[in-house]
Parts: structure tokens; sequence; C-alpha cells
């Protein structure tokens, strides 16, 4: 086999070298069937120009396989003419199209993983320019060696990013800018020669070399375009730290590292790392974006779990979640200390990056997955927005992951066309949509944000309110205690002291009339004077009562209330009083139920003072868990729209009202009795008004 293509070669490079004599010194379009590109003046008008007609098609010498012959014949060829044995024409006579394939868009070589990949294309000059600029725009290619072969002159080249930067042939752009001397109305052949670690994924352009190098209008686009980005990143980053700072939320630190990261990922994938940075070495670009590419996916998950609180909320896609931080910081690292792999004699070849995109993919279906279920079955509409955002984050991930194994956006040329609709060609290896994708997250995130720091802004506010509430509440807490303290104290002097004495003086006078009963005058005054003072007695016993029910702290609320409107029955002569309560009366704090004990012994007399009823109704109900306390009597009632200021009774309970953050209404007519009733929250009467 070996003998075979030995015999091969050589028999082709014998025809090559005498082809040397036999062929001019011109090229012939006519000579091959491969069409060349024509380059007409309209493409390089500013108003006809359409930048979708810079991209060149090429053919790809067709060497798959363990049969690398045509490779070695390209080899030989070009050391000939390198040497001077062979012309330029004959060179490109010896390699006949059933040697190549087409790629009619430039280039994709996925599942196409080769050491070594030779590509040619011709161009027709039909202007009257002869300086043309080929562009090829993928900063990861270790090697290129370019053969421009013409009637004006030949062109050899070698770069890559195992030269230096400033070995370039033009050291001032980032992608790979090569001269292209054509005459006019000649054809001119141009072979180059690929070695990648990776999969190939490349377009080449064409340009005149004024609007590309000498202030034209596609150089000053493209870095408005991206001063612009990189302008509104910074402004970006600069609020979002405020933002951070002023919400206290720190795991919004990760989100702003994911931003930086993918700041700094754009450029260094560009290429702009290797034209500024490490321009000494060439082995970083390989590195460095990688690296950065999978510490912003490591940094976009860390946020996610936080901001959702997952440990909490989702303990299950924690887990998950946990497991794919520790594999991508894994290959994060492995990418870092490339010499360690190096070690072992291992490379991150396209199977690697398999796996990488393969586990990138696994994540990305289970994130959408756990979104879909809380859209769809939990009905949280608002994860709407962030479904788009993870499908950005994964999408952007994802691209510029695929781009090693070979892929590119070649066959999805939509943001070709929209650059090409500005007069711009693309010259971005990282896919514009990418970047497109990646601004769109950002506006994005920063209005769930603002959203959330809004929010936080309003339960702070709402918090701050309730405080307030409480502590004022605190303090008439401790009033209303303080006052019921002292109402126990001079009910008790009353009741203890007080009344003791009148009984005593009472009986006093008893043993007086008893020794005057012959003075039947003076008798009848001390009888009189016996009258007042038990009526007195019961006057004051009945202050202290009033003052103090020894019931409601001894037995309950409901209990108090019912001897309340036992005593109001007894006070006057035909009044029918009628209790009811099916609130659970005995779940009310201390304050509270001092609070309706008052209202209800306020309500009732003023009933008994000035309503003249023969019935009263006094109900407390549990409506929708508050409490509805409602007092009703058939009395002469009164104008309730032109009664003017409250008396100090009904002030009181107004007071007392507000107090519980109830409501109160007073509904009242001439001869149609008195309505009150009286609305408490539940959260008024339990929990927070329990003291001890």
């Amino acid at each position: 086999m070996q003998k075979a293509s030995s015999f091969y070669i050589i028999s082709l490079l014998l025809t090559a070298t005498g082809a040397v004599w036999c062929q001019p010194l011109e090229f012939r379009s006519t000579s091959n069937t491969f069409k060349p590109k024509e380059l007409t003046a309209a493409m390089f008008v500013d108003s006809t120009k359409n930048m979708l007609e810079r991209h060149v098609n090429v053919q790809v010498l067709n060497d798959r396989g363990r049969d690398s012959t045509r490779r070695h014949l390209l080899d030989s060829l070009f050391e000939l003419k390198s040497n001077g044995k062979i012309s330029a024409a004959a060179l490109v006579e010896a390699l006949p199209d059933s040697f190549f394939e087409t790629k009619k868009r430039c280039c994709n070589f996925i599942w196409d993983k080769r050491d070594i990949y030779w590509l040619r294309f011709a161009l027709e000059n039909k202007t009257d320019k002869e300086d043309f600029l080929v562009e090829v725009v993928n900063p990861f290619i270790n090697r290129i060696e370019y053969y421009s072969l013409n009637s004006l002159n030949d062109t050899g080249l070698f770069t890559g990013t195992n030269f230096r930067f400033s070995e370039r042939p033009d050291s001032n752009f980032r992608n790979f800018l090569f001269p292209a001397h054509i005459a006019p109305n000649s054809v001119a052949w141009f072979y180059l020669k690929f070695e990648s670690e990776a999969p190939l994924h490349l377009r080449i352009l064409i340009f005149d070399r004024k609007e590309r190098v000498e202030g034209g209008h596609q150089q000053w686009t493209v870095d408005i375009l991206m001063t612009i980005f990189y302008v509104f990143t910074v402004l970006f980053l600069i609020l979002l730290a405020i933002l951070i700072a002023a919400s206290k939320q720190s795991f919004h630190w990760y989100y702003f590292g994911y931003v930086l990261v993918t700041a700094l990922f754009i450029p260094a994938h560009l290429g702009l790392g290797f034209m500024y940075i490490w321009k000494n070495n060439g082995d970083l670009q390989h590195i460095v974006p990688m690296v950065l590419n999978n510490l912003r996916l490591v940094l976009g998950i860390q946020y996610f779990r936080l901001y959702f609180d997952l440990p909490k909320s989702s303990p299950r896609l924690n887990y998950f979640a946990e497991f794919f931080i520790g594999v991508f910081l894994l290959t994060l690292f492995l990418q870092a200390m490339r010499f360690i792999v190096w070690v072992f004699n291992l490379k991150f070849t396209s199977e690697v990056f398999i796996l990488f995109v393969s586990l990138l993919g696994l994540f990305s279906l289970a994130m959408l997955a756990w979104l879909f279920r809380e859209m769809f079955l939990k009905k949280r509409r608002r994860f709407s927005w962030l479904l788009l955002v993870i499908a950005l984050n994964c999408i952007g991930i994802g691209i510029s992951s695929l781009q090693h194994l070979g892929y590119g956006s070649t066959g999805f040329d939509l943001p070709d066309r929209i650059l090409a609709s500005f007069h711009i060609a693309n010259t971005f290896f990282l896919s514009p949509f990418v970047i497109g994708a990646f601004f769109l997250e950002m506006v994005l995130v920063f209005n769930f944000a603002v959203r959330r720091y809004l929010r936080l802004i309003e339960v702070n506010q709402k918090a701050e309110l309730r405080m307030a509430q409480a502590k004022e509440q605190g303090l008439s807490e401790q009033l209303i205690l303080g006052i019921e303290k002292e109402r126990r104290r001079i009910a008790r002097d009353l009741h203890d002291s007080a009344c003791v004495q009148l009984a005593a003086v009472n009986m006093k006078v008893d043993a007086m009339r008893e020794d005057v009963s012959t003075d039947h005058e003076l008798a009848q005054k001390m009888t009189d004077i016996a009258d007042d003072l038990d009526a007195i007695y019961h006057e004051v016993r009945g202050i202290s009562h009033d003052l103090m029910s020894k019931t409601l702290d001894t037995t309950g609320l409901e209990t108090a209330l019912e001897e309340l409107t036992v005593r109001i029955q007894q006070a006057q002569k035909g009044l029918n009083v009628q209790f009811y309560a099916n609130y659970p009366l005995d779940r009310v704090g201390n304050v509270a139920k001092i609070h309706l004990y008052r209202i209800a012994q306020e309500l009732l007399a003023n009933v008994l003072k000035h309503a003249r009823a023969s019935m009263v109704n006094l109900q407390l109900l549990e409506v929708e868990r508050n409490l509805l306390l409602t007092v009703e009597d058939n009395g002469r009632g009164f104008d309730a729209s032109h009664n003017g200021t409250d008396g100090i009774g009904i002030s009181n309970v107004r007071t007392r009202v507000e107090a519980l953050r109830g409501k109160m209404h007073l509904e009242s007519a001439p001869g149609r009795g008195t309505f009150v009733s009286i609305e408490v929250p539940r959260a008024s009467l339990v929990g927070n008004f329990e003291d001890g």
C-alpha cells in the first residue's frame, strides 16, 4: 500500500513538473470545473454592496480515512513551488476537482475530526481594484499555511496560535487577515492548510483592503457596537452593585460575577485576549475562553440555586444542581490546569467536549422540566420570563461550546442577515446571537432584581409599620393594664374600706334607733338616715363592681358578660336583656378581653341611662373567623345624623375599638331604637394581644 501511494505521488509530481514547460504563466478560469467567485464593482459600493456576498465558497481536500496520500501530494507540490521547480498554474492543474468536495458555506466540520485540513478557493477579479484581504474568522486555529497563487505575486504565509500574535501578517485585527493581490480581469487561487486540535469551524470572507483596514465602515461600526455593549455592561455592573449593597441580598453577587466573567469571556473568545494580553502565549487562547465559559456556567447555576432557595423549596433539584456544579468545577479545573492533563497524555478533544455539552444539555432539560412544573402545575406564571432567561443562558453557553466541536452558525444566517442590513459583515467568531442573548438576559435579570428590590422595600416598610404598631400597641396595652390595675385598686378600696365603713355606720344608726324608739320623731329621722346610708352603700358597691369584675379575672369573659347582663336587667324594672355568644371567647387575650368587656359595659349602660328600652340584645358572633359584637335595643333612639359629637361613653367605645383595630357601625333613628355593631379581626384578639 505504501509503495503504491509513493508511486502515485511520484507520477503526479512528474506530471506537474512537465507542466512547467507546457502551461503559460497566466491562469485560465476554465481550467477547472470549480467556478471562481466573481468580485464585481457593485460588491464594494456602499449603496449597493451586500455583505452576505463576502462569504467565500471553498473546496475541501477529501482525505478522510487513513489514506493521507492526497495531503502528502499537496505538501510535496507546495514544497516544489517554494523551491521554484513548479509554477503556480501547474500546481493548480495537478490537483483535479475529484480530490476535493465543495463547501457552499464555509465551513463546519462537526463529526469530522482531522489533524490537518486543506482548503482552496478561487477569486475572479472583475473590478479595477488589486488589493484585497482574505479574513479567516476563527481565533483558535493552531497553525495556518496560506498560499496565494496569482499573476501578480505568489504569497506564502504562516501564522496561528502556535505563533506570537505580533508575527501575524496583520497584527491590528483579532482575526487572521491575509493579503490577496489580484490583477483586474484575472483569477487567483488560494490554498489554506489548517492544523487544529478541535474539529474545525470557520468563515472565510473577502474584503477590499481600504474598506477593512484604512478606517472603513466595517471596522468603525464593529468598534462602535462593541463600545456600546461594554459601556452598557459596565453601567449594568455598577447599578447591580448598588442594588446588591442596598438590598443586602448577598447571593446577587453570583450574578454580578456571572456578568463580569461573561464580559471577559466574549472578548477572549473573539481573540481580543490573544491580541492584547497573552500576545506571546497562544496556548492560553485555547484555555482561557473555555475556563471563563465554564466558570460563568457555575456562577449562573449557583445564582439560580440561591435565587429560588432550592435547598428549601426543592431539595432534590438542589442536589441535582450541586452535582452538576461539582462536575463543571472539575472540568474547569482540568481546563485551567492543562499541563496536568498532558502528564497523562490526554487532551481536551471532541470527546471531552461532547461529554461537556451532553451534561449541559441534560442539566438544561432538568431546569426546563422544573420550570414547566412550576408554571403549569403550580400556576406560577411569573416563571415564564425566567424560562426565557434560562433558555437564553443555556443556548449561549451551548453554542459557544459546540463551536469547539466544529459546529458553527453558518447554517443559521439570521445574525449575518441582520448585520448585513447595516452593511456589516459578520466577523465575530462567537455568534452575535450569543452576545444579543446575553444582552437581553441582563435586561431581564436586572428587571427581576429591581422588582425584587422594590418588593423588599415594600416588605421592609410593612415590617417597620408593624413594628411601630406593635410598639404603639405595647404602650397601649401597658396603659390599659395600668388603668385596669388602678380600677382594681379603687374598687378594692371602695369595697374593703368605704363599703365596710358604711355598713358599720348603718349598724350604729340601727342601734341608736332602738335606743330612741320612745321618741317617734327622732326614731323616724334615724330610719331615714339608715335608708340613705343603705342606698349609698349599694351605690358604692355597684361602682366597685363596675370598676372591677372579679368574674372577668376568675371565670372568663363569657361568664363576666352574663353576670353583667343580669345586673343591667336588675337595674331597670321591666328590662329584658338577652345574651348570646358563639365565638370561642376562651381564646381571647387578656387585653382584648378587657376591651370587649368595657365596650359591652359602656353600651349596656347607655341603654340603661338613655334608651328607655324594654328589650336589649347583646351578641358576640364568629363571622369569617372575626368577632362581631352587636348591641341592639328597642328604645326611643335618636337622630344619629344630627347628633353632633359623641358623648364620653361612645368616645370611650370608639377608642377601644381603634385599639383593637376594629370597625364600629352605629344606626339609630327616633322611635326605632339603636343598633351598634363592632367587627374585630381575629389577629387583634389572639396572639398579639396576649400578655404574659
